[in-house]
């Protein structure tokens, strides 16, 4: 061919004389995609020099050599040639699942484990059971298992699901594995999996699945009695009977007594394997053709066989004051330590007192305002499936609210709103749309990396109080409700706080802890007065057991103290001939406790007397029926000028420990008598604390 130098390109390419040739054929590399430099050399030019320096190995394979050598790195490209058909398949699934998942795909990633499986020869991903062993990285481990699970998890149903040991519980719409290879026997095992399987819809939460494996476990307590104490390590459904029972609960209180489960778990225990058995029948498993097929008619936990309730002696979850302004006084520690939803999360369960699940899926939208103007929380009841539930809060937290969600829009301005939510998780979360998993072991090291914590406990030495500052055990530190009951938030007031249906629930949150009671009853019973003003019980130092009993169940709280008077605390107060008129009454006795509510009772005398004195409109013996009487007002003065005068007679410190106790029993009182209710105030459960910049 002619020269034709000096020319520009198109020409060049335009010139007649220059015509296309075909191409010497791809490089016989199974992964490359380049061709091959020349008729004699089979492979492409990187590939010639790799296998230059290969041959000089001793026993050198160069078919195997072709089959298993890396493509060549020029780009960005990630090469799946050289594998088999079907571990492509599952590659490509793989990585749309992880897509999907929110998780990044990196070449340099994917190249070292796509070469690693060619190398190997590995047919599909069911083959590599063991890839930490096998010297896969850990990158590459995290990738196969989850290549492994999100094939695992392909065209499955729950009906294919439930015939194995180990349930997905994705299937079922939630999340992690429920096991049942604890339960040794066989029909056992298939009886659990019936009755879970029947369980399942009735719990719509996310606790459905943490139900599951309470129960399983319970069930695994009593297979294990099972395999030890029948001769056939009980695999015959027949030759189970009373015997076993009585093994089973002989064993629960075995491992009870030598301090490897606690009372609590036993109860709990006990009353799931209870439960299971009797439904057992009712499925018709220990019927004809049942799994449990002949199951003896004795083979039951009787009532009369229950463990007795442990007694909770505790003095209630609530932290101490000094304890949550330590805490709100180092949030920026915490934010510091871990990051900002971290510390939002951490504020709006200490001020709000929801479940930590409940704040964590919060939507980004999440904050309304009442009628009034008055912010208020929308969040999801998941415990107990109350979607949409409102909460009224405080302007500062609304504030905390608020900070939130324009950080989230400034991370996330192409999702919109609805899709987001207000703590997003901080990786694989390319849109906001997930949620928080878990602030738990952030929230224990920030505990953890804190000064020791001290709170004043009053003893008496020598007789004399003293206050000792004493360490506060850091495991007690969790912000959540229990602070509400504690600070005297009235009941029915804290079952809408805490979204309980029931007010026997809400209950369960009000302890008091005998120590903590008795302290108190003996600080303010020291100062207890008669209708007279006259001191009726001796000091708090000689007060006996008997008197703490008889304030128990020998009387009846009235508005403003107690009523001894037998007939009417046997009709729980409503036996009452005078109608309230307790300062009038023998039977009638006070304390210190009460003094803000006689003060309060005095200054709603005087007005009504005002009232009524006033151009009032009314019939002569309604006013004179409704006026109060001079001897009343007189008397409730006395009463309070009495009480008043012995409280400034106590030394500062004295009075000090008498407000402490006053406080205590308030907090625990609940009155009420077909009179209206004054709610006391909310307390401040936002103490000071450092603001976000």
């Amino acid at each position: 061919m002619q020269a034709l130098g000096g020319i520009e390109m198109s020409e060049f390419l335009a010139h007649p004389q220059v015509v296309g040739l075909a191409g010497f054929g791809p490089c016989l590399v199974a992964a490359c995609y380049l061709d091959r430099v020349g008729r004699q050399r089979p492979y492409c030019k990187a590939h010639i020099e790799r296998l230059r320096i290969c041959r000089e190995k001793d026993g050198f394979d160069e078919a195997a050599w072709r089959l298993t050598d890396k493509a060549i790195c020029s780009t960005r490209e990630v090469s799946l040639r050289g594998l088999p058909d079907r571990l492509v398949v599952e590659c490509l699934y793989a990585l749309s699942s992880r897509v999907d998942n929110g998780f990044k795909l990196r070449p340099e990633c994917l190249r070292p484990l796509y070469d690693r499986l060619r190398a190997y020869q590995v047919t599909r991903f069911d083959e590599v059971t063991d890839p930490e062993a096998a010297g896969y990285s850990r990158e590459q481990v995290m990738m196969i298992r989850a290549a492994r699970l999100a094939l695992a998890r392909l065209n499955t149903t729950p009906e294919t699901e439930r015939v194995k040991d180990v349930w997905d519980m994705s299937v079922f719409g939630h999340t992690g594995v429920v096991p049942f290879t604890a339960i040794t026997q066989k029909p056992l095992r298939e009886a659990m999996k019936i009755w879970v399987y029947d369980d399942l819809p009735r719990r719509r939460n996310k606790n459905a699945v943490h139900h599951a494996r309470a129960i399983i476990s319970a069930v695994a307590m009593l297979s294990e009695s099972l395999r030890l104490q029948c001769p056939d390590r009980g695999e015959v459904p027949e030759l189970w009977g009373r015997a076993d029972i009585v093994a089973y609960c002989n064993r629960m209180g075995h491992l009870t007594a030598t301090g490897k489960q606690s009372a609590s778990r036993r109860l709990a225990y006990t009353r799931f394997v209870r439960r299971v058995l009797l439904r057992f029948r009712t499925l018709g498993l220990a019927g004809p053709g049942g799994v449990l097929e002949g199951m003896p008619i004795d083979f039951a936990i009787w009532p009369e066989d229950m463990p007795d309730e442990p007694e909770d002696a505790e003095a209630g979850r609530d932290l101490p004051e000094a304890v949550m302004r330590v805490l709100c006084s180092h949030l920026d520690r915490l934010e510091e330590m871990s990051n900002t939803e971290t510390r939002v999360a951490t504020e709006l369960l200490i001020d709000t007192g929801r479940r930590p699940d409940e704040i964590y899926t919060l939507a980004w939208d999440c904050l309304e305002s009442d009628p009034d103007g008055s912010p208020v929380l929308v969040y999801d009841n998941h415990k107990a499936y109350r979607l949409g539930r409102r909460l009224p809060i405080g302007g500062e937290t609304a504030e905390v609210i608020r900070r939130q969600q324009q950080r989230v829009r400034d991370r996330f301005p192409a999702t919109e709103p609805a899709r987001l939510k207000l703590l997003p998780r901080p990786r694989t979360n390319p849109e906001g749309t997930k949620t928080y998993k878990d602030i738990a072991v952030a929230h224990r090291t920030w505990v953890a990396s804190l000064p020791d914590l001290a709170v004043p406990v009053i003893t008496t030495e020598a007789g004399t109080p003293v206050t000792h500052l004493v360490p506060f055990d850091k495991t007690r530190v969790f912000p959540y409700a229990q602070r509400h009951a504690d600070a005297g938030v009235h009941p029915d007031v804290l079952k809408e706080l805490m979204d309980h249906r029931l007010i026997s629930t809400t209950q369960g949150y009000y302890r008091v802890g005998a120590e903590r009671r008795r302290e108190a009853v003996d600080r303010v019973t020291a100062l207890q007065f008669d209708r007279h003003g006259n001191r009726v019980w001796r000091a708090a130092q000689t007060l006996l057991d008997s008197e703490h009993v008889r304030r128990a169940i020998g009387e009846v709280a009235t508005p403003y103290g107690v009523c001894r008077e037998p007939s009417n605390v046997a009709a729980g107060g409503h036996a009452c001939p005078l109608r309230f008129r307790c300062l009038g009454c023998g039977h009638f006795s006070t304390d210190v406790s009460y003094l803000p509510d006689l003060q309060a009772h005095l200054a709603d005398l005087l007005r009504s007397r005002e009232r009524l004195m006033s151009a009032f409109e009314a019939d002569e013996w309604a006013r004179t029926q409704a006026m109060p009487s001079q001897e009343e007002i007189s008397r409730v003065r006395r009463l309070i000028d009495r009480v008043s005068s012995d409280l400034d007679q106590l030394t500062a410190e004295d009075r000090a420990q008498i407000e402490q106790a006053v406080t205590l029993v308030r907090r625990s009182r609940t009155v009420h008598l077909g009179m209206p209710r004054v709610g006391q105030p909310l307390p401040d459960v936002r103490p000071p604390r450092t603001h976000q910049s």
